[in-house]
């Protein structure tokens, strides 16, 4: 059993260290970013407090959710309208839509939302203390059974 536990360990550390060296990888290049909805303007889709992880695009088209800079704060809102490299977009739970943008001024686009983020986000310390109690008690099984063998 306590192969098996140790196995089991060893697997989970592996693919949470390919996530985090992936992730800090396509961060150090500005190529994803993680930011938390401060507002209500893209509910019921995504709520006030949600963190949203976005991907630097080339090409960004009508109906993509998208994050742009404007003046000293973040902007996460729904392409409606696309002329060339000119963008309108509109919060979902907004009524008028926003103002003309340059496409070059979007960080990008919205690819996950909520959920599991949320979650990992918040309760960060947590989850880390807990996968390294995993790994001391792995290492425990591994020596008790160096010592019995």
């Amino acid at each position: 059993m306590s192969k098996i536990f140790k196995l089991t360990c060893d697997i989970i550390f592996i693919i949470l260290i390919i996530i985090l060296c992936l992730y800090f990888v396509l961060r150090l290049f500005g190529i994803t970013k993680i930011y938390e909805v401060k507002t209500g303007s893209m509910e019921d889709g995504i709520h006030t407090g949600d963190y949203i992880l976005i991907v630097k695009k080339n090409n960004y088209k009508i109906g993509d959710v998208v994050t742009y800079k404007k003046e000293d704060y973040y902007v996460t809102h729904r392409i409606i309208k696309k002329n060339k490299n000119k963008v309108i977009t509109k919060g979902d739970a907004n009524n008028i839509a926003d103002e003309e943008i340059n496409t070059s001024s979007i960080i990008g686009k919205v690819i996950y939302h909520g959920g599991i983020l949320n979650f990992i986000i918040d309760y960060k310390y947590i989850i880390a203390c807990g996968f390294l109690g995993l790994y001391l008690l792995s290492i425990f099984f591994e020596n008790k059974n160096k010592k019995t063998e």
